[in-house]
């Protein structure tokens, strides 16, 4: 079953402020799959229950964009 992961961007990075989401098998397909489309420049890795934080999500919680 595929499992969606969320990545952020960290300060000083093209895309500082923003995180993407990448649908994969497990962890470590995602991280795989991570490093392909945006190389080293990202900062952290989340799985759903960890994204979502008392039910507010990282995306709320830091503002954050999201890139497609």
């Amino acid at each position: 079953m595929k499992e969606k992961y969320y990545f952020t961007f960290g300060f000083n990075q093209k895309h500082e402020n923003c995180f993407t989401v990448i649908t994969a098998e497990n962890r470590r397909e995602a991280r795989r799959r991570m490093f392909e489309k945006f190389g080293k420049e990202w900062a952290f890795q989340y799985d759903e229950e960890h994204w979502f934080d008392k039910g507010i999500s990282q995306q709320e919680r830091f503002n954050l964009k999201e890139i497609k």
